[in-house]
């Protein structure tokens, strides 16, 4: 397979899950498929790809003179593919209300054509972008053979295929910011920011494209949902990376007293995560025990947040007490909640930021031998 099908299919079942809704429960859809050479009483079905996993048939229909007849309500937009009985892989469309034409080859039905409305002519525009990439990419690795024996001409060559592996990794925001106002277009989106890192400015920017008719309708609530979750998470880590200013936080130490981070961080600043019921944050106390001793006259501050439940208050002070943690140490007692976690992202502990005096954060996650190496790389 190549990478055009790959990448296609991997996009199809990304996203290709029902959403029903009653928006348009009044209309109808209808699929005329023509597929020259298949036999007549042969089977055909329209599927539903369920994370990339289950394939699940939602109508079928027989082969008459080789053509096929597809019609059932329409609910919401989403990906479909046909499939024919005897003949091996799919061809993937947008389901729409209306009239959908599909020229279906007995050879190469991943090639078929399809024709409807507006998300297919969006569907259409995207997988013709993405394998003109793919043709280009395709053609340079039959010069870079025919090009062993030239230097000049292999560096040329790469430089080439560099700036096209580029274009091909950012075709998706590129597709998007010139047809946004699809159904499509959003399903697309929501796999693009599904992926563990993407490009936040441009999502956000795609995001404002679209129209407050694509984006309002009840069929497309749960997508834009998501897609805003992905941003906002996306944004998370980014506010916490290492050169940018540590979020400023407040929180109730085991007297309720409140603890600001700014009003108190020394030269070098230490935010640990932990929580009395985290072994392996316990094992470590004693590390930043060693470190306290040693630096806190050179400048540091630890301020110790727990991620403590609310009925392990006295859990949490005993702790405290039994491995020494003698510096700042604070509390909202609500487990994984803790408004401090949400704000640093923290998705596991023991967890540690080192902040200088202007608030920046200059190293993340380090434990044990690291963790001591970096601070006395910075205080002694």
């Amino acid at each position: 397979m190549n990478l055009r099908h790959l990448f296609i299919s991997f996009i199809i079942l990304g996203f290709s899950y029902g959403c029903k809704s009653s928006e348009n429960s009044d209309k109808t859809y209808t699929i005329n498929v023509q597929a020259d050479g298949v036999y007549d009483g042969i089977r055909a079905y329209l599927n539903r790809n369920e994370n990339g996993k289950n394939v699940t048939a939602t109508d079928t229909a027989i082969a008459i003179n080789g053509s096929f007849l597809f019609k059932g309500d329409f609910e919401a937009h989403e990906m479909r593919s046909l499939s024919i009985d005897g003949i091996r892989g799919q061809a993937f469309f947008v389901l729409e209300s209306g009239e959908t034409n599909i020229v279906a080859y007995k050879d190469s039905i991943q090639q078929s054509k399809v024709t409807g409305g507006h998300n297919n002519d969006a569907f259409n525009a995207y997988k013709s972008g993405y394998e003109r990439i793919t043709n280009k990419l395709n053609g340079l690795r039959k010069e870079f053979s025919a090009a062993r024996e030239n230097p000049e001409l292999m560096k040329q060559l790469q430089s080439q295929n560099n700036a096209l592996r580029e274009e091909m990794k950012n075709y998706g925001f590129t597709f998007l910011k010139e047809y946004p106002n699809s159904d499509f277009s959003l399903m697309l989106l929501e796999l693009v920011t599904a992926q563990k890192s993407f490009d936040v400015a441009a999502a956000k920017d795609v995001l404002a494209l679209m129209s407050e008719e694509l984006l309002s309708k009840p069929s497309n609530s749960n997508k834009v949902l998501k897609i805003q979750q992905k941003i906002d998470a996306a944004e998370a880590v980014s506010s916490i990376a290492i050169g940018a200013l540590a979020p400023d936080f407040t929180a109730p130490n085991p007297e309720g007293k409140s603890i600001t981070m700014n009003a108190i961080k020394g030269k070098i600043t230490i935010i640990d995560f932990w929580a009395s019921w985290c072994r392996p944050c316990r094992v470590e106390n004693p590390t930043y025990v060693r470190l306290y001793e040693e630096y806190h006259d050179k400048g540091l501050e630890i301020i110790s947040v727990s991620l403590d439940r609310q009925n392990q208050k006295q859990r949490w002070i005993d702790a405290i007490e039994k491995d020494k943690l003698t510096w700042y140490n604070v509390s909202n007692l609500k487990f994984w909640n803790d408004p401090v976690a949400k704000l640093y992202n923290i998705t596991s502990i023991p967890a540690a930021f080192i902040v200088d005096e202007q608030g920046v954060i200059i190293a993340e996650r380090l434990r044990g031998p690291a963790l001591e190496a970096k601070i006395a790389e910075l205080l002694d």
